[in-house]
């Protein structure tokens, strides 16, 4: 059976949330710090094993960056702890992870925000000027760039196997799970792709 608790800890100026298994096993942790109540961890252990299944070590660092790192093993519930329903749970879990998600400027990390990383450019699977396109970072998770970057840059539509340059400007974990990318420099239209400069 499913619990739900939170507790507050004075001492980190916190209030935890916790959803529980049978087993005491976390399954969602919400923690919120200090009288603004912004949200610290918003995780959920399943999607973290997902990510790190997909990529390994570098997926579990990145979902912590995002979202926290949540408590290992099992829970006990403290004394004085409030009993929280699902329907309570629910919108502070909303809460915090549209928080952790669009409030957060993620650049910490392995790659954070703002890294400049080489790539190529890989094959659309929606085909030219569609949704955007795939790029090959030699990193066990995929870098894409949107289509609208492109499109505003008036430039060619990268062919598979074009080298850029690109700058990390988010990290996806959720849902899908890839580094938002726009290239650093586009060609002036009807231009090759400018080839990145060896750093």
């Amino acid at each position: 059976m499913t619990r739900r608790f939170r507790f507050t800890d004075p001492d980190d100026d916190t209030w935890c949330w916790f959803e529980v298994g049978d087993d005491g096993r976390v399954l969602r942790q919400i923690v919120f710090r200090g009288e603004e109540q912004t949200a610290a961890v918003a995780a959920d252990t399943a999607e973290l094993t997902q990510v790190g299944r997909l990529g390994g070590e570098l997926g579990h660092e990145l979902y912590e960056v995002v979202y926290g790192t949540p408590v290992r093993g099992p829970v006990t519930e403290p004394p004085g702890a409030l009993p929280v329903t699902e329907e309570d749970f629910s919108l502070a879990w909303g809460r915090a992870r549209s928080y952790r998600q669009c409030d957060v400027r993620h650049d910490s990390g392995p790659v954070p925000v703002g890294a400049r990383l080489p790539g190529t450019f890989t094959v659309s699977p929606w085909g030219p000027g569609v949704t955007g396109v795939f790029v090959d970072l030699g990193l066990p998770l995929p870098g894409f760039v949107d289509a609208l970057i492109l499109l505003r840059a008036e430039c060619e539509w990268p062919r598979e196997g074009t080298p850029a340059e690109f700058e990390v400007i988010d990290i996806r974990v959720s849902g899908s799970f890839q580094l938002r990318l726009r290239p650093t420099a586009t060609p002036p239209p009807g231009e090759p792709w400018p080839r990145p400069v060896p750093r």
